[in-house]
């Protein structure tokens, strides 16, 4: 029988936690996806001190990215996964589940396609849900960074990943929604502001708390915490 993984205390951090590298070092982020959105930013996290596991279902990325090669061209980007992955502070693999178990932080950034009736479908944001779900530690923060419709991350994911954990979002884990206009190509650029002098390394702190820890209206159609 294995041993149950130690609680995360990532749904309740404090920017003051995460104001060092040093500090943010202690904590794992996993990220769901490694295409356009997902990969820089698991490499960005990975350059701001976390650990970071990037995770991805097809096999010849994952193959390319424990070479240190990126699967597409992005200015800055190879040089980024080179050097991570040399250092180990990124790993990667194919297996969600693993990796939701080791991780204080899981962002989900896979894709919302459209099918032959002109209508979203989330098939890959429900499995990676699950396979999530399946390993998810109590006290960890699932992020949801794809592109959604409203209601989803209520209903559709917030059932999933309860189902498959037997964990109550709110209470257990955390649950929140990032929309704020993802762009591929910028996040080589902006998160690399983590890189800043000490001097400003509470005030990056602060905006990273901001971004996915702070409370605002449910049901806002920009972001919202469950």
């Amino acid at each position: 029988m294995s041993t149950p993984m130690p609680e995360s205390s990532a749904m309740k951090l404090e920017a003051k936690y995460l104001d060092t590298p040093e500090k943010r070092g202690k904590y794992t982020v996993c990220v769901v996806g490694c295409g356009r959105i997902g990969l820089p930013t698991a490499c960005t996290f990975a350059e701001a001190g976390f650990r970071v596991i990037a995770v991805d279902a097809d096999p010849s990325v994952i193959s390319l990215l424990k070479k240190g090669r990126a699967p597409f061209v992005e200015t800055g980007l190879t040089v980024l996964v080179k050097r991570h992955v040399r250092t180990g502070r990124l790993i990667a693999t194919t297996d969600t589940q693993g990796a939701a178990s080791q991780s204080d932080i899981i962002l989900i950034v896979v894709a919302t396609v459209i099918d032959e009736k002109k209508k979203p479908s989330y098939a890959y944001m429900e499995k990676a849900c699950k396979d999530v779900g399946l390993g998810l530690r109590r006290g960890s923060l699932v992020v949801i960074a794809s592109t959604v419709g409203p209601g989803i991350t209520e209903t559709l994911v917030k059932d999933t990943l309860e189902n498959a954990s037997g964990l109550k979002a709110g209470e257990h884990f955390g649950l929140r929604i990032v929309q704020r206009g993802l762009h591929p190509g910028e996040y080589c650029k902006t998160w690399q502001l983590m890189r800043a002098s000490s001097a400003q390394q509470t005030t990056k702190a602060s905006r990273l708390r901001a971004l996915f820890w702070e409370p605002s209206l449910k049901g806002a159609l920009s972001e919202f915490v469950i």
